[in-house]
Formats: structure tokens, C-alpha cells, sequence
């Protein structure tokens, strides 16, 4: 089956429609995604029987080559389900292959650059994982490796909106260091590479089993990336339908708050509502209070909360608490959908988007990071500890962005963590919740500043990684 595709820089008429995320509760193990994907497309062929125009815009998934099926793919479940599953779950038409390729022929640009003295900074990617090759040293120079979607360049496709800033963003791109001189994409032969990675700049188009459509563009792993999709994906979406479903990788705490910290930074759209997905486990329990306190953070930020039970086989409908629609996207059928559409439109239709100000996305560095640790983290604002390691981390970076005329106010903040934590411990009491900040570093062509959080293991897939 063919994608279609389109190129993601082609000028976009006025946007009219409204962003709804869909995001999650934070799942219980980081090998077990709540469903989120599955759900989107439900609740999307849900709006479109009862009458909405409406689209779901994705990111690419973590199912192909970089996870080997091991926690879930991008194509739904059922008969929530996209027709090109196939092409969706294992890499569409070769974008992200091309983007690990593309950093990784910068790296060697670095190298050469380099001569064999200094300090390589921008990590190789690769597209299998294995725990073993993180860092490696050969002739003289250390370096790094991470999985492709995690990379620099995975991040500037995401945040890119046309040409022109992508190779401004490039051209910024910290790849080394010799001496005090860094090293930028600037002092490297870009040009001549170009034709590597601009066939990855396309957004596809997908359809759902029902004939809704789907846009899928950018990739995963919110835990240690941005986790959203690509802007210019959505800004198009945006313009051609009234509601736009966007899936916000893992939970409140993680895709949620990064695209909000992304639309502080790059005049994104802020969504009328946010649907909260989770099962049945993930509501009820020891942890449930997770879940109660993302509802809790929505509304503070003047976001209309919308919690979604996810049903799987053999569970009962009944919800936990009033308010909660529920949805079986495996099973459910035309009844089910138009009474879903119905409630979800009844609930969309007077809501306008959030305002700028409830999101202090405009904070120094240092006061941004205590305000998402304690307003999405779910812990006292005194309890949010900064250790040595990043005291020490943080001086180095504030020398990079001052040596490369950076404004470290202007970075978006890649919260780095375990998905299936909050805290360095959630099973204590509330108000003995700690949150460890533990270090910092800066991609300075994207404008991403990642800071590592929590005292639980941050590793995706630990089973596979």
C-alpha cells in the first residue's frame, strides 16, 4: 500500500482549527504504554460519525527497528486501526533512517574537523538498541551513541517549520569541542549532504480503517526526547480541519509538558482541552493519585480535562469516579462510537484555548525547571533538590551557551526520566516526595536543554535496551 506524502515546508494557509492533546496517566511499568494511540483513533472516526472535521496528527513509533515491537507500535488496535499498519509500525517510507544517517555523516564531518584532537559533542545514532554501545573511544576521541529518535537532528525535524529554520538549526549544532573553540554545524560542509536528509522532511498520510484522516510525521520517546509531532505537521492539520487530535507521548508529566514548553518557545497553538487516557489499573490503586493529579494540573493551567477510561478484554465499563467516558477501542462499534462523538463534541464545542499566562513557560532556566518539577511532578516546591553533579553540569553549560552567545532562557526543557515515575519515590506519603534534578546538557541547534530528573532508571525498555 502506498503513503502519500507531502513536503513538510509548503506554506500553510490561516489556521482555523482546535487543538485537542491526548495525552495519559503515567504508566506503571515503562514497557506498557496506556493506549493512547489506539484511543486517538477511536475518539477521531468517533468525532467524524457524529459529524466534526476532525484529523489525528501522530508521531512516528517506537515499535519498528528501534524497539522491535516490544512495547506497541503507531497503527491502533482492532478496529481502531490504520489501513497502512504496516508501513506506520515499521519506519513508513525510511524518514527516520535517513535522519540517523544525516547526524552520523556529521559526526564524521566533526572527526575530520577534529584531527584527531579535542572532544567530539553531538552523538552517533543508531537504530538498534543495545545497552553496550554508549560510549566508545577509538584513535584518541571519545563518543556517544543514542537510538536515532533521541538524536539533535530528530529534534530540529520536529520544531523545524520550513527550510530556512532547519538550516539555521543546523548550522548552530554543537558537534565538538578542541581547546575553548567549539565546533558547529557552521564549520562543516553541510551543503553537500543535504540531499541525505531532505527526503526525511515529508509528512505522511494515513487513513483509519473508518476513512478518518491521519497525518504522521516526527518521532517517539518522550522519556528522553521531545515525544511529540513534528510542528509543521500539525500547524497544516490546523488549517484544513475544525478539531485536531494530537497525540502527546506518554503521560501528563512528559508529552503533555513538553509541548506546552515547546509552544512557550515556538508560538505553537495551546489546546482547548486534553484528553487524559488510562486504564482501568492506572486510575485505581496505590498510584492512582498520579492520575487524579494530572486532572488537578489541567484544570490549573486552564485546560479542559477530559478522563478516558481505556477498556480491555474482559473488563467492565464501569468508570471510577463521575465524569469519565470509557472506550473500547478494539471492539467498539457504531453505537458506541456516535455516543462517544456526542459526548466529546458536547464538551469540545464552548471550549477556547488555554491562555498563554497559566503555563510559566517565560522563567529563567533554573525557576523553570523547579516549576515543572513541582506542578507536574506532584511534590512541594521545597522538595525539588538540585545535586552537585548538576550544580557542576549547569556552570558548564551556562560557559557553552555564553562561548556560542546562547540565551539559556529560550531553550525548550526536555525533562529527562523514567515514564513510570513521578518522583524519586511515588509510594511516599505526599509530603515526603522528593524530586532529584541530577544534570544538564544543551543541543544548541534544536534549543533544547535535556535535564535528567529522579533517582528511578531513565533506560527505555529496559528489557530490550
Amino acid at each position: 500500500m502506498t503513503v502519500l506524502t507531502q513536503s513538510a515546508f509548503e506554506a500553510h494557509p490561516k489556521k482555523k482549527g482546535r487543538l485537542v492533546l491526548v495525552t495519559a496517566a503515567p504508566p506503571l511499568a515503562a514497557s506498557r504504554g496506556e493506549g493512547k494511540t489506539s484511543c486517538t483513533l477511536a475518539l477521531l472516526d468517533a468525532l467524524r460519525i457524529a459529524g466534526a472535521s476532525a484529523c489525528a496528527v501522530l508521531r512516528q513509533p517506537s515499535m519498528g527497528i528501534s524497539a522491535a515491537g516490544a512495547k506497541g507500535g503507531a497503527s491502533g488496535v482492532g478496529a481502531s486501526g490504520l489501513k497502512e499498519a504496516e508501513e506506520a509500525d515499521f519506519g513508513l517510507q525510511g524518514e527516520m533512517l535517513r535522519v540517523g544517517a544525516y547526524q552520523n555523516l556529521l559526526v564524521g564531518f566533526a572527526e575530520k574537523e577534529l584531527e584527531g584532537e579535542g572532544k567530539v559533542l553531538l552523538s552517533r545514532t543508531s537504530d538498534v538498541p543495545t545497552k553496550y554501545l554508549r560510549k566508545v573511544k577509538a584513535g584518541g576521541i571519545e563518543e556517544t551513541f543514542v537510538l536515532t529518535p533521541t538524536g539533535e537532528l530528530e529534534q530540529i525535524r520536529v520544531l523545524s517549520r520550513s527550510r530556512g529554520e532547519l538550516e539555521k538549526s543546523l548550522k548552530d549544532i554543537t558537534a565538538g569541542k578542541r581547546g575553548e573553540k567549539f565546533i558547529q554545524g557552521k564549520d562543516l560542509p553541510l551543503e553537500s549532504a543535504w540531499p541525505v536528509l531532505q527526503p526525511a522532511c515529508r509528512i505522511s498520510f494515513l487513513s483509519t480503517l473508518r476513512g478518518s484522516p491521519v497525518y504522521m510525521y516526527c518521532g517517539p520517546f518522550a522519556n528522553v526526547s521531545l515525544g511529540i509531532p513534528g510542528l509543521s505537521a500539525l500547524d497544516l492539520a490546523l488549517c484544513e480541519y475544525d478539531f485536531v487530535l494530537m497525540e502527546a507521548g506518554y503521560g501528563f508529566d512528559m508529552g503533555m509538558q513538553k509541548y506546552l514548553d515547546t509552544a512557550s518557545k515556538r508560538h505553537s497553538p495551546l489546546p482547548c482541552a486534553a484528553v487524559a487516557v488510562a486504564r482501568r489499573s492506572s486510575m485505581e490503586g496505590p498510584l492512582a493519585w498520579r492520575y487524579l493529579a494530572g486532572l488537578k494540573c489541567m484544570r490549573r493551567l486552564g485546560i479542559e480535562p477530559i478522563p478516558l477510561l481505556n477498556v480491555f478484554e474482559g473488563e467492565n465499563r464501569q468508570v471510577p469516579f463521575p465524569g469519565v467516558l470509557s472506550l473500547n477501542p478494539a471492539k467498539d462499534g457504531q453505537k458506541e462510537l456516535v455516543a462517544l462523538g456526542s459526548a466529546l463534541l458536547s464538551r469540545l464545542d464552548k471550549r477556547r484555548p488555554m491562555e498563554k499566562k497559566p503555563y510559566k513557560g517565560s522563567l529563567p532556566l533554573l525557576p523553570r525547571i523547579a516549576y515543572v518539577c513541582s506542578n507536574f511532578y506532584g511534590v512541594s516546591p521545597g522538595r525539588v533538590r538540585f545535586t552537585r553533579g548538576f550544580k557542576a553540569s549547569y556552570l558548564s553549560a551556562l560557559a557553552q551557551a555564553k562561548a556560542e552567545g546562547l540565551d539559556l532562557s529560550g531553550f525548550i526543557l526536555n525533562m529527562v526520566k523514567s515514564p513510570s515515575s513521578l518522583t524519586d519515590d511515588d509510594f511516599k506519603k505526599f509530603s515526603r516526595r522528593t524530586v532529584t534534578v541530577k544534570n544538564i546538557s544543551l543541543n544548541s541547534g534544536s534549543k533544547v536543554a535535556n535535564v535528567r530528573v529522579t533517582l528511578a532508571p531513565t533506560a527505555f525498555l529496559p528489557r530490550v535496551v
